[in-house]
């Protein structure tokens, strides 16, 4: 065997990318994780990433080229402020892309994998611009692509990093990379949305539905039809990732509604197969979807990571003229869910309707105004509380919001039920309370 290092073994590759004769028996050598000469691949990675396209027989390079990645990856320093890791994230992110194309062909998927989860884990440290390094294409299709394939721990930090990638692609002419999914009854306007959408959630529904854009209808979720085919893959997904630790922290207003679309169809698929096995996999795929999207039961809300921001990065609130519509749509959705007698399904549905709820009840008491806009949106708070009624009874379901929404709900939300609960639960705020509606 012999072993060369990191630096060499770029050499040895670009020229055989770039067609003249490089290294023969690949299988008998060795790359040292040496990182003595780490600086000078930086200029070798620039080189690298304009030719790698150009083999047509790149499948016995996988191998040395993971092993090389695998190296760039795991000692680039995630503090530079002049992005040192930029030129390896440029390189790899191609490579990525031309896999995705041809991973059937190339095959070495694990060790392609590996270097996925490592080139994700550079990304969120080094936060590069998506104009100048990298394509977030060729890592959504590497998903879309394998989503099968690739296990929790090699696609969890993707997952982690979804939002950001959605993030930094808001202005326009990025956000034509992005990709969306839209779900719409065979009787509604089909379009895709204008709202950027979370690319970890988008591509999960892709890569296990199959497709970007569903119409449906009660009967396309009987048993055996293909969109509750597309259903069961998803759910078997969703509870693969859940079960592997994972989480899609940073699920936006529009992602949110995609995520209610998909807990009633669920639900309704539920009801219509008496299949105890593929009543199991809806249950799962649903409980799975609920706390992949959700925050953590408890957790303290913020308004950087608010699901009503512009994005899970900024405080900005969304202001679009969707949103009404889009919080109509959740309220819709949680109303025309039939009940299906499943714990499972009935305690995540609850969870997901009553965290929309307190996350509009976060938001309330700054961005809610004595105008006809605010009251609309009141009676909005007051239809989510409805559908969440169940979940809005002891102390702890509270507990994500602080006094200043406790007490604007107590004050200001025209939502007597809540009201009460709350002063039942939490007897600190009675005082106030009442003080105000004495008008004093």
């Amino acid at each position: 065997m012999r072993t060369i290092t990191t630096e060499e073994a770029m050499k040895f590759l670009i020229d055989e990318y770039s067609g003249r004769n490089g290294l023969n028996g690949w299988d008998e050598i060795v790359i040292s994780q040496d990182t003595s000469g780490l600086s000078n691949c930086i200029g070798l990675s620039s080189t690298f990433q304009r030719v790698m396209n150009r083999s047509g027989d790149s499948r016995r390079l996988i191998v040395p080229l993971c092993a090389v990645f695998k190296n760039l990856f795991s000692t680039t320093p995630g503090d530079e402020e002049n992005g040192l890791g930029n030129f390896f994230i440029q390189a790899g992110t191609r490579f990525i892309g031309a896999y995705a194309k041809n991973s059937e062909k190339l095959g070495h998927f694990e060790e392609v994998a590996e270097i996925f989860r490592l080139l994700n884990e550079q990304l969120s440290r080094h936060n590069p611009s998506p104009e100048h390094t990298y394509s977030v294409k060729d890592l959504t299709e590497f998903v879309v692509s394998n989503l099968e394939r690739l296990d929790a721990r090699d696609l969890q930090s993707f997952l982690a990093y979804g939002s950001m990638l959605t993030h930094l692609h808001q202005e326009d002419h990025h956000q034509i990379l992005l990709k969306k999914i839209v779900v719409y009854n065979h009787d509604e306007d089909g379009e895709f949305p204008s709202l950027p959408m979370n690319q970890a959630l988008t591509s999960v529904f892709i890569g296990a539905m199959g497709r970007a854009a569903h119409r449906i209808d009660d009967m396309v979720l009987e048993p055996e039809q293909p969109f509750a085919e597309a259903l069961l893959r998803l759910s078997d997904q969703l509870f693969k990732l859940d079960s592997g630790g994972c989480h899609i922290p940073g699920c936006q207003l529009m992602d949110l509604q995609v995520v209610s679309q998909t807990v009633t169809a669920l639900s309704k698929a539920y009801v219509l197969t008496e299949d105890p096995a593929l009543r199991k996999r809806y249950e799962q795929g649903l409980g799975a979807l609920v706390n992949l999207t959700i925050k953590a039961p408890g957790s303290k809300l913020t308004v950087v990571g608010s699901v009503y921001a512009q994005s899970a990065h900024t405080k900005k609130e969304l202001v679009s003229r969707y949103t009404h519509g889009i919080i109509d749509r959740l309220i819709k959705e949680a109303q025309e869910r039939p009940p299906t007698g499943s714990l499972i399904i009935e305690a995540a549905a609850l969870r997901f309707n009553r965290q929309i709820y307190l996350e509009l009840a976060f938001r309330a008491p700054q961005v809610l105004k004595f105008d006809l806009a605010a009251s609309e949106r009141k009676l909005q708070l007051l239809a989510l509380a409805d559908v969440a009624r169940d979940g809005l009874k002891t102390k702890e379901d509270f507990s994500s919001l602080g006094k200043t929404q406790k007490l604007w709900l107590t004050r200001e939300s025209g939502d007597e039920l809540t009201k009460m609960a709350l002063l039942k639960t939490h007897p600190e705020l009675l005082k106030d309370t009442f003080t105000h509606d004495l008008g004093l």
